[in-house]
């Protein structure tokens, strides 16, 4: 199947630590929209997480350590050299400026999905991407608020139901699930001595 040169996939998070679940929901994005590439973007100071334990260069780490082997995934800095909040709509602005005439597809969690009502400028962010939503509850996505004229498309992937908050409590114990996270993530987490390992 030929790649829409035109589409763009924007994976945005903490990422905290990368894991399969971010892997697998990304590669069936990729295959069922036809899209161009996959964008990873680590967050700097997500504006919706109290707190961030790993560096946002030790997370920028990570996920080029995870892809590096996947030629239709790459990682972005753009947050990471900005200042302030990461917001996504800025960050959304900012790649179109620099990449005229591409659609966006953004990348979300069901989770994160019902709750875009709260999300800065989300009336003007619905009006530049497309949402591809990983499921999480459910067979059927669970809209956000009335009120958002958005467009979105459900991502046929597998649930895995892992996330980075219990792969840090995994680590921090002494155990490191090998399955879970790329084998080179896991060698990186443990040479910085991540997560209070």
């Amino acid at each position: 199947m030929d790649r829409q040169e035109n589409k763009i996939g924007i994976f945005g998070g903490c990422f905290d630590p990368v894991h399969i679940g971010h892997l697998v929901i990304a590669e069936f994005a990729y295959l069922q929209f036809n899209l161009e590439k996959i964008i990873f973007i680590p967050a700097k100071i997500p504006p919706h997480k109290e707190k961030v334990f790993a560096t946002p260069t030790q997370r920028l780490e990570m996920l080029r350590l995870a892809i590096s082997d996947n030629e239709n995934f790459e990682v972005s800095d753009m947050e990471i050299k900005r200042e302030g909040p990461s917001y996504t709509y800025d960050t959304i602005i900012s790649f179109k400026m620099n990449n005229p005439g591409k659609k966006i597809y953004l990348i979300i969690g069901e989770d994160e999905f019902v709750n875009l009502h709260s999300w800065y400028k989300i009336n003007e962010l619905v009006k530049e991407v497309i949402f591809l939503v990983a499921p999480r509850f459910g067979k059927e996505i669970k809209m956000p608020h009335p009120d958002l004229n958005l467009k979105y498309e459900k991502i046929d992937s597998p649930r895995i139901e892992v996330s980075s908050s219990f792969l840090r409590n995994q680590i921090s114990s002494g155990i490191y699930p090998k399955y879970l996270i790329p084998e080179r993530v896991l060698e990186y987490i443990k040479k910085e001595r991540l997560y209070g390992n």
